[in-house]
């Protein structure tokens, strides 16, 4: 609550003096990642990782901040745009996309109807392994199997290569399983046609959402192309956006990535690779509680911060972008 008291008050002053715009100069246009989107927030935060909530309530609620402020594009549009090397943040109104990461069911049942009834074009990554399964998202079954310690299940996503994460996961539900229906499905792969028939951006988040800082250089070329070419074959469509699992990246994932055949790459870091910057492009996660000031209510001040990157500023890069 402190925490959140000071960051509402910061945010104030920042947007009082104009300082946020200032920060948020010269940044790239704006584009928002969420994960889950849920009916009702507080109940679904009891067994899911909270953070990677948004209600649809508090969903449209974003969308309609942002649409009176900025021009809605898919992915193709400001891949185009970034492509033109046009100044598009000096554009008479800027743009912004809208992402899903993981490929959770929710986005064809809670997420697609708000976005159609909207008008607001937006882009699914899925991992490609798990469309059509009854298999649970691994940070999803550590978060539980951990007891619910955030920490505990983000030091291990970071450090353990997904054959780590696997055998940890089998110690764990040697002593206490959990029912694979505790967890959200991914879509299945007809769902995933009718997303992709709506005018969803389909892209990739690799086959098993492995963080691919941690694996093997063989591993990384893999899950970025056979999660291309599966996508490409089940709806036949060219696949041409990539979404670093865990937002993280470094030389050799990028060098897969390109080598795959993407044009396009997405992470949650500001920095850019100078080889590859198309393929380095940042975004800023949301979740339920972004936008809230202290009073539990959406702030003004605190989503004008939010878009111009001043809380991205603050927050040190935890990656580490070299081989």
């Amino acid at each position: 609550m402190i925490r959140t008291r000071i960051k509402t008050a910061a945010a104030s002053v920042l947007c009082r003096t104009g300082l946020d715009r200032v920060i948020g100069a010269g940044r790239t246009p704006l584009i928002v990642g969420y994960h889950r989107v849920v009916e009702d927030f507080a109940s679904s935060a009891q067994t899911s990782i909270p953070s990677l909530l948004v209600s649809r309530g508090m969903l449209e609620r974003h969308l309609d901040w942002i649409g009176r402020r900025y021009r809605f594009v898919d992915l193709d549009e400001l891949g185009a745009l970034l492509e033109s090397g046009r100044p598009v943040g000096h554009m008479d109104k800027p743009v912004a996309a809208i992402t899903f990461d993981d490929g959770y069911r929710d986005f064809h049942d809670l997420a697609l109807p708000v976005l159609q009834k909207k008008g607001v074009p937006a882009a699914l990554f899925v991992c490609t392994d798990l469309v059509g399964t009854a298999q649970a998202q691994i940070h999803d079954k550590l978060y539980l199997l951990l007891g619910r310690r955030y920490e505990a299940m983000r030091a291990l996503l970071e450090t353990l290569p997904f054959s780590g994460l696997q055998e940890t996961i089998r110690t764990l539900e040697s002593e206490d399983s959990v029912p694979e229906s505790a967890f959200s499905p991914s879509v299945t792969w007809e769902e995933l046609d009718r997303i992709r028939r709506a005018g969803i951006v389909v892209g990739s988040h690799t086959r098993t959402h492995i963080v691919m800082t941690n694996e093997t250089r063989e591993r990384v070329i893999d899950e970025a192309a056979e999660s291309r070419r599966e996508l490409e074959r089940r709806l036949g469509m060219v696949v041409r956006h990539f979404a670093y699992p865990s937002g993280v990246y470094n030389t050799a994932s990028v060098s897969a990535v390109a080598a795959a055949g993407y044009r396009f790459g997405y992470t949650t870091c500001t920095h850019r690779s100078a080889r590859h910057p198309l393929l380095t492009v940042p975004r800023t996660l949301w979740w339920e509680g972004s936008g809230l000031d202290s009073n539990r209510t959406l702030s003004e001040s605190i989503m004008s911060c939010q878009v111009n990157g001043v809380f991205d500023r603050v927050a040190a890069c935890r990656q580490d972008h070299a081989f």
